[in-house]
C-alpha cells in the first residue's frame, strides 16, 4: 500500500511541478484601430461620386490566458480568452450629400500567443494569433446594419516586465491585422451601393491596429 501512495504522492508532485500548473495573465489594452475606406466611386448610371472615410478607431481590449508549456527559462506557449470592443466615426458622400457614419465591433475572441524572452532584461517579443466572433454594427443616414464577423487575427508584439517580486506587472504593445481580408464588391448601381455595407467584410472594416496596454502575470 506504501509504494502505491508513494508513487501516487510523487506523480502529483511532478505534476503539480510542470508548466501546466496555473500560471496565469491579465492585460488590457487600448486599440488604435484604422479600418477601409469606401473609394471614390463612379455609381454607373448615376453619375455620382461616392467616397467614405473612418477615423482612427477607439475601444478597449480585455485578456486573460493561462500558460500551456514552457520549455527553459526563455520560451512559452499560452492560451486564452478575450473581450474586445472598438468603434469609430466617419462620413459617406454621395453626390453633393455627406452622412455621418458610425462603426462598431464588439466580441469575444479565443487565442494562442507565444513569447520568446531576451535574458536578464524583462523583454519578451510575441506571436499568436486570435480567433474573433464579433458583432459588426454600421450606421448610417439613420439606418443600421449589423452582421456577425469571425476573422482569424494575427498579433505581433512586446512586453516589458516590471522589476518587481511576486507579481509580475508589465507594459505590452503590439501590431494586429486579420490573416485573410476580403476585398471591397464592384459598384455599379445605388442598389450594389447597399450591398457594400450589408456584405460581411465588404463594408468598411476595422482592418489594422496597434495596440498599447498593461498586465500582470503570477
Amino acid at each position: 500500500m506504501r509504494p502505491v501512495l508513494l508513487t501516487a504522492g510523487l506523480a502529483a508532485l511532478l505534476l503539480g511541478a510542470t508548466p501546466l500548473r496555473a500560471q496565469w495573465d491579465l492585460r488590457l489594452e487600448v486599440p488604435r484601430p484604422s479600418g477601409q475606406s469606401l473609394p471614390q466611386t463612379l455609381l454607373t448610371g448615376t453619375g455620382q461620386l461616392a467616397s467614405g472615410s473612418l477615423d482612427t478607431g477607439r475601444g478597449a481590449i480585455a485578456s486573460v490566458y493561462r500558460q500551456l508549456f514552457q520549455i527553459g527559462p526563455l520560451f512559452r506557449v499560452q492560451a486564452g480568452l478575450e473581450y474586445s470592443q472598438w468603434k469609430a466615426d466617419g462620413a459617406l458622400a454621395q453626390g453633393g450629400a455627406l452622412q455621418a457614419t458610425a462603426l462598431k465591433q464588439q466580441g469575444a475572441g479565443v487565442g494562442l500567443n507565444a513569447q520568446l524572452w531576451v535574458p536578464f532584461v524583462g523583454l519578451a517579443g510575441e506571436i499568436g494569433v486570435i480567433q474573433r466572433f464579433q458583432r459588426y454594427t454600421f450606421d448610417t443616414n439613420g439606418l443600421s446594419n449589423r452582421q456577425d464577423l469571425s476573422r482569424t487575427w494575427l498579433r505581433v508584439g512586446a512586453r516589458w516586465r516590471l522589476p518587481l517580486p511576486v507579481l509580475h506587472p508589465y507594459l505590452a504593445a503590439s501590431y494586429q491585422q486579420p490573416i485573410t481580408r476580403d476585398h471591397p464588391v464592384q459598384l455599379h448601381s445605388a442598389s450594389d451601393l447597399a450591398s457594400y455595407f450589408t456584405a460581411q467584410g465588404n463594408g468598411q472594416e476595422f482592418e489594422r491596429m496597434w495596440t498599447f496596454g498593461v498586465g500582470v502575470a503570477f
